[in-house]
């Protein structure tokens, strides 16, 4: 009873705060938490399933952003983010082939331009590639929209506008793929405090300006053109469909090509997700979505169609 009573307090204080405050203190909770549980996690796998420690804090970011994302559920309106009806999968199907199409016209631009070879793997490991990349597809989508657009674009259009927060949710979202933990840091000794070591390693690349490129200006497009369709269509299916489609062709050209040393032409040299092919075709793709949904549908701050 006492529990269910301290519960009852904790979400009703959560709730209460004011609305610039929910995305600070979400990242400050997921931060913490992430700090305190890596280090345990790595010492009580350490018997039953060693995992190096850079792997045990990827797992506690991860288990830190679901427990931090639970104090804000009741702000997360999943049933109108994620309508279940007989007319989802259209949206979800028509987002997987958008997605199919512009990465055939990726990976089209830079075969073409850069140069690949195959990566010449045994029957097992091609199994095993095509397994991690249907999984990925079909699993991260759903998380990170929720997370991304269902949760911090909202709370950002409604405290800046829906451009500002459709900006700063797009500007998010790339940033945060930058966030790695180092795994240099498996060389070093782990205390009970190298949880904050870790975290803070993992903000370098950030603060060294290393999303300043090809690839932080495609990620930055992704988050837009995600974005945009959340708020043209209202709820994540057709998100979903576009990120699954996505990340299932990146995998899969990754997992099963090698880049030439030498590009064909060297200014589109470089990873598929920052070439300036990929630019060029997500530039189109932008538009062209955009224009498809001429009218936004509900907008997070207003509830109401916007004109």
């Amino acid at each position: 009873m006492t529990d269910c009573l301290y519960q009852i307090t904790w979400n009703s204080s959560v709730m209460a705060l004011p609305g610039k405050y929910i995305l600070p203190v979400f990242s400050l909770t997921l931060f913490l938490g992430a700090m305190i549980l890596g280090p345990l996690l790595y010492f009580g796998l350490a018997n039953v399933w060693p995992v190096p420690f850079h792997r045990a804090m990827d797992r506690a970011l991860l288990i830190s952003a679901v427990a931090a994302l639970g104090l804000f559920w009741s702000r997360i309106p999943l049933a109108k983010l994620w309508p279940w009806n007989g007319e989802v999968w259209k949206g979800w199907l028509l987002g997987f082939f958008i997605a199919a199409v512009s990465m055939q016209a990726i990976i089209g631009a830079d075969l073409a331009l850069a140069g690949f070879s195959s990566a010449q793997l045994s029957e097992s490991k091609a199994w095993g590639r095509v397994l991690l990349a249907v999984v990925a597809a079909l699993l991260a989508p759903p998380l990170e929209e929720t997370v991304f657009r269902g949760f911090i674009q909202r709370e950002l259009v409604q405290g800046l506008g829906w451009r500002g927060g459709w900006v700063l949710g797009a500007a998010i979202f790339m940033l945060a793929h930058f966030l790695k933990i180092p795994v240099e840091l498996d060389h070093e000794p782990v205390h009970l405090w190298s949880g904050a070591t870790a975290v803070g390693a993992a903000f370098l690349p950030v603060a060294h300006g290393d999303f300043l490129c090809g690839r932080g200006l495609n990620l930055f497009l992704i988050g837009l053109i995600l974005g945009g369709v959340f708020l043209r269509s209202g709820s994540l299916w057709m998100n979903a469909g576009l990120h699954g489609g996505w990340i299932l062709g990146l995998l899969l050209f990754t997992g099963f090509t090698r880049q030439d040393e030498s590009p064909r032409v060297t200014f589109f040299g470089g990873d598929i997700l920052s070439s300036l092919a990929t630019t060029l075709v997500l530039l189109l793709l932008g538009l062209w979505l955009w224009r498809f949904y001429r009218h936004p549908s509900v907008l997070p701050e207003s509830g109401a169609g916007a004109h």
